[in-house]
């Protein structure tokens, strides 16, 4: 049965000023890259079989770390990119809500299914990141770190649990965080744990 490591890249930059980065290609900072190292000790015990990640440099900077440890290829699959937010890119959430009124307005009246200003869907991050996710796991057997973003881990999350109600039902996930979770033959979830962080400290 294989079990899912899902993993948020480390910190950047713009991660620490609050700043949205949606789908632009934003490095690590030196507390991300000290972070990676920190989660690829974390999962040293673990005999993982396959390492996967978004191809933004700041899931494949901290996926390196892990897949180096093992002695793995690194894998890369677009569909575990974060959320596209268009015209939200580059500003904080209070900035982009001020700025862009009528689409923040929606945002809001209709989560799931609105957009910002030439971005993307809840919805639409919903559906490709639990085709990933549940793609992945058919291949392979046993352990599996996924290194991607937030967003992503949210959506995915609540799609393979089969959660509906966002925005009342969200996750945390932070920066370099571990969600474990096991998929049955059967295609149904067990979650081990979500968000853990012990080992930043």
């Amino acid at each position: 049965m294989p079990s899912l490591y899902l993993i948020r890249h480390g910190r950047t930059e713009w991660n620490a000023v609050w700043r949205i980065q949606g789908d632009l290609d934003i490095p690590l900072d030196d507390e991300g890259r000290r972070q990676a190292g920190a989660v690829a000790k974390a999962l040293d015990a673990v005999p993982l079989c396959a390492v996967y990640a978004s191809p933004m440099q700041r899931a494949v900077e901290t996926a390196s770390a892990v897949a180096v440890t093992h002695a793995l290829p690194l894998q890369l699959d677009a569909r575990l990119k974060e959320r596209n937010w268009g015209a939200y890119q580059g500003m904080r959430r209070e900035e982009a809500a001020l700025a862009h009124r009528a689409a923040e307005a929606e945002l809001r009246s209709d989560p799931r299914s609105a957009r910002p200003p030439g971005g993307e869907s809840f919805s639409e991050l919903s559906q490709r990141a639990e085709a990933a996710l549940r793609e992945i796991a058919a291949r392979h057997e046993g352990s599996i770190a996924i290194v991607c973003h937030g967003g992503t881990i949210v959506a995915g999350l609540m799609s393979l649990l089969g959660l509906d109600s966002w925005p009342k039902v969200r996750f945390v996930i932070d920066n370099a965080s571990i969600s474990l979770l096991d998929v049955t033959p059967d295609g149904r979830v067990v979650t081990h744990y979500i968000n853990r962080c012990d080992h930043l400290a």
